[in-house]
């Protein structure tokens, strides 16, 4: 079978993602079709089978631009008509929309999967009319081709929210087996408190920075930031770190000197980052918002927060509680093996792809199930 991945957002998530499909899924053959932005890493290519044949696609960017996109859309087209792919896979909402359109236009609706990996109507950082116009962008699509594919059960739920049908397939991600003697942390050491991330809107640095400085004067607290981005300068608090862009060991050493995991982005698909720390077995402490809630079970494997305040006093009761870390930390690794590997993801997408190719009706996780999705009240 001869997939196409599509995908404007090469970086982060997204990248990581259509990488780690591609490794689980050797018996098929991948092309992906990318765009490039300014943090997509220079070594990308690496991170792929040789197997796996990389197309750029050109002058393609993540803002509308009426007369940009439609040169987008058709440098798509050039791209997509010289292969014929059994299923054509669009990674996130610009891949999305040009792609969903683009098969339409080339007669090959019926192949066309698309999983948005935190869809721009989610995003807290533009206007409500915005908002409301990529609400309109992403139901004139879903008229022209192919089956939404969500990342999490709550991004599903914002689908049918707003009148989209979507199933769901969780992110999921493989893990390395961790030493017992990762787990020891001595009582008295101070508290390191860690993200990964890019420091961009979605991730909000300030709210991660205020809720540092709540701790300021308190030198048994330390916070880290593992990455880097275009808003660095507003992590200011004394007590951060910031990493700057590390390699995926140095990441890997980052979390294992962790002792809590803190998110406070205010949109997510499904976070990859977040489950790298569950791997770690770290209890969470994360934002109330789409995609966090699929991974924190309310006080088994750690919290959820909608204010400040709250988010403090989880971590200052984490801090003081060396047994209550490692048991919601173990708790995060049990979740993370039941749901989230990427076995089990790589499964789910064989199946869809067999079905998509097949012009079969998709099997999957209905969205209606998801009109009663509630997000889980915090607890601390």
């Amino acid at each position: 079978m001869k997939v196409i991945h599509v995908a404007e957002s090469f970086a982060a998530g997204v990248l990581h993602f259509v990488a780690q499909l591609t490794h689980a899924m050797p018996e098929h053959e991948h092309i992906v079709i990318h765009g490039k932005r300014p943090d997509t890493p220079n070594n990308y290519a690496s991170l792929f089978s040789n197997k796996v044949k990389l197309l750029a696609w050109h002058g393609v960017s993540r803002d509308i631009s009426p007369w940009g996109d439609v040169l987008a859309l058709l440098r798509l087209m050039r791209l997509l008509s010289k292969h014929d792919a059994d299923v054509i896979h669009l990674h996130s909402s610009k891949a999305g929309f040009l792609g969903r359109i683009a098969a339409k236009l080339l007669w090959q609706s019926g192949k066309v999967i698309y999983t948005p990996h935190g869809v721009a109507f989610l995003r807290q950082d533009v206007t409500s009319l915005k908002q409301t116009l990529f609400i309109g962008l992403e139901k004139v699509a879903s008229l022209c081709s192919g089956q939404v594919i969500a990342c999490s059960a709550s991004e599903a739920a914002s689908f049918h929210a707003h009148g989209i049908a979507a199933d769901y397939i969780n992110n999921g991600i493989t893990c390395a087996r961790l030493p017992e003697s990762a787990l020891s942390k001595s009582d008295d050491a101070p508290c390191t408190i860690a993200v990964v991330g890019r420091i961009s809107n979605q991730k909000n640095p300030a709210r991660f920075n205020a809720i540092a400085q709540a701790f300021a004067n308190e030198p048994q607290f330390r916070f880290v930031w593992v990455g880097d981005g275009e808003l660095r300068h507003l992590l200011t608090a004394p007590n951060i770190r910031c990493t700057g862009w590390v390699s995926t060991k140095e990441v890997a050493q980052e979390l294992q000197m962790a002792d809590v995991y803190l998110s406070t982005s205010s949109w997510e698909g499904l976070p990859l980052s977040g489950l790298e720390a569950m791997c770690y077995r770290l209890p969470m402490v994360l934002s109330e918002c789409t995609g966090h809630t699929d991974i924190v079970q309310d006080g088994r494997n750690g919290y959820l927060f909608q204010h400040d305040d709250t988010a403090v006093l989880a971590l200052k009761t984490l801090a003081g509680d060396a047994a209550l870390r490692e048991r919601l930390g173990r708790a995060s690794r049990e979740l993370l093996e039941q749901q989230f590997t990427v076995q089990q993801m790589a499964d789910s997408y064989r199946r869809v792809y067999i079905q998509s190719s097949s012009e079969q009706q998709p099997i999957g996780h209905d969205a209606s199930t998801f009109t009663e999705f509630k997000n889980p009240s915090p607890k601390v």
